[in-house]
């Protein structure tokens, strides 16, 4: 009866080791990667179960993840946006973070971080104008609201827009700051990106921690505080809740 057991227990495992398995059951394979020639894009939107990793430079995307689950990951150009879907959900076999995304542009204007994972810049990013999002404001729990950025910038327009549990850990310069934290617990580490000039509305209950240069203005709604470690020449925050401006330096 053991032998049975374990017999049986031995087939399971070799027909989980399959693209054909059940998703539940689906082991992840060897890691494979595959290369992709698409067309041109300058917006991103990464969706659940895939990390992205971006980079300045010629266009290259690069898929890394088990072979096993290559059939059911989708990427594709549409209207000049890069869309990357994962539809391997259940994992009961094996580990989550299994799938990565490299992806190479010489211009990107907007990415959209509805992975749940962190998106991670591999080198400095100089592109003129760029928009950070995670939210789902024109259609509720269309996209995940909790996924970081973790990006080293030297652009000149940055606007931010956010409405969960995404937090940003951001390093290099900025001239121009739109930060719009909408409400959730989202966190802005921003103590080394230096920022010329800053617009701040905060209304959400964790800290925005900023370093601006020339001017900072903006709103404190709710009970997150904006932490200041540079005093600019122009100061014009209003705070109409609980939260603070605080002033560190």
């Amino acid at each position: 009866m053991k032998k049975l057991i374990l017999f049986t227990f031995g087939l399971l495992l070799i027909a989980c080791d399959t693209e054909n398995a059940l998703d539940c059951f689906q082991t992840s394979g060897n890691i494979i990667q595959k290369e992709y020639d698409l067309d041109g894009f300058d917006k991103i939107t990464v969706m659940e179960r895939s990390q992205l990793y971006i980079s300045e430079g010629d266009y290259a995307i690069v898929l890394e993840t088990g072979e096993n689950l290559l059939n059911d990951i989708d990427i594709r150009v549409f209207e000049g946006r890069l869309v990357i879907e994962n539809e391997n959900a259940c994992n009961i076999t094996r580990d989550y973070g299994v799938t990565k995304v490299f992806v190479t542009a010489p211009n990107i204007t907007e990415i959209r971080n509805s992975s749940g994972l962190k998106v991670i810049s591999e080198n400095t990013l100089t592109y003129p104008n760029l928009t950070l999002l995670s939210e789902d404001l024109e259609e509720e729990d269309a996209f995940h609201i909790d996924g970081d950025f973790q990006l080293d910038l030297n652009v000149a327009n940055l606007t931010i827009t956010q409405n969960g549990l995404s937090n940003f850990f951001l390093t290099g310069s900025v001239t121009n700051l739109d930060l719009n934290f909408l409400m959730g617990d989202a966190r802005f580490e921003g103590r080394n990106l230096t920022v010329e000039n800053a617009d701040v509305y905060h209304r959400g209950t964790n800290d925005i921690i900023i370093n601006p240069q020339q001017q900072l203005t903006g709103s404190i709604l709710s009970t997150g505080d904006i932490i200041v470690v540079n005093t600019p020449p122009i100061l014009d925050v209003e705070e109409l809740y609980t939260g603070q401006l605080i002033i560190e330096d």
